[in-house]
């Protein structure tokens, strides 16, 4: 059994850290690049991890067929309020209307929507450090290459943030302004993580119910960054379009090798 402090600060660390690092990162990126491109980028991330989500969530437990019982009606239900509660929040999925600059609502509802699946992951994280045999962290978790999978995961995902507030709320300049900003959204991403990492350590949670909503979450997020992303204003010409798939094969090949770091196991090319 590891320490409440210790195993829930290196985990609001690693989160928090890798959270405010990708939306940086993401906002420097876009004072060079077309928004397009970024865009294309982050549904290669957010498209790989949704797969992942979804297998946590059982595949909202398709296998059982029509024999899952009330769990299984269960877990479709979240799922479908998940999605449905991201686009009543949103009210127009794909309204100009809601593109004003200067505004953080479409971003904060992005930020949501990509980390809640964190309450599953939060959940499970607490649970394996509050029941491991191992007193070392990094041991109970499977190594640094789970570590560093795991933080490269939350980077890009932040990054996907980043790109959605540049895209919706037309902030593309740095000062006191941008760093609050930055702010509001590594909080709105990070905080489902962190509450059921401090929650999960005392009380042990099913993440499966978690990952079912963050499956919805991640839907959401999916589709809201698509709607603008073959718009004029963000890419032209035939070599652009080639180059949007470029850039979302790169993002599907990140969070990939992110994921192989978290399968690899010490010895394998030994």
């Amino acid at each position: 059994m590891l320490g409440f402090a210790e195993s829930f600060l290196a985990w609001l660390g690693s989160t928090g850290i890798s959270a405010i690092l990708g939306l940086l990162l993401s906002l420097a990126f876009c004072k060079y690049f077309k928004p397009g491109y970024l865009l294309s980028f982050s549904i290669g991330v957010l498209f790989w991890v949704f797969v992942d989500i979804i297998n946590d969530s059982g595949d909202l437990d398709v296998n059982a067929s029509f024999s899952g019982g009330w769990e299984q009606i269960i877990i479709v239900f979240i799922f479908v309020a998940g999605v449905s509660a991201f686009f009543l929040l949103d009210r127009s999925v794909f309204s100009p209307e809601h593109e004003q600059s200067g505004s953080l609502t479409i971003p904060i509802l992005i930020a949501v929507a990509i980390g809640v699946h964190g309450l599953g992951e939060g959940a499970a994280y607490a649970n394996v450090a509050a029941t491991t045999a191992s007193n070392s962290l990094v041991v109970a978790f499977g190594g640094e290459a789970a570590g560093a999978a795991y933080i490269l995961h939350k980077f890009l995902e932040s990054m996907a943030v980043g790109v959605g507030y540049v895209v919706f709320a037309g902030k593309r300049e740095s000062g006191a302004g941008a760093a609050r900003d930055v702010g509001v959204l590594a909080l709105a991403f990070i905080l489902p993580s962190v509450a059921a990492a401090g929650a999960g350590y005392f009380v042990a949670y099913d993440s499966t119910y978690f990952f079912a909503i963050g499956t919805g979450g991640f839907l959401y997020a999916l589709l809201r960054l698509a709607g603008p992303m073959f718009t004029t204003q963000r890419v032209s010409g035939s070599n652009g379009t080639l180059k949007m798939a470029a850039w979302l094969i790169g993002g599907l090949l990140c969070v990939y090798s992110a994921a192989l770091l978290h399968s690899y196991l010490p010895g394998t090319f030994a």
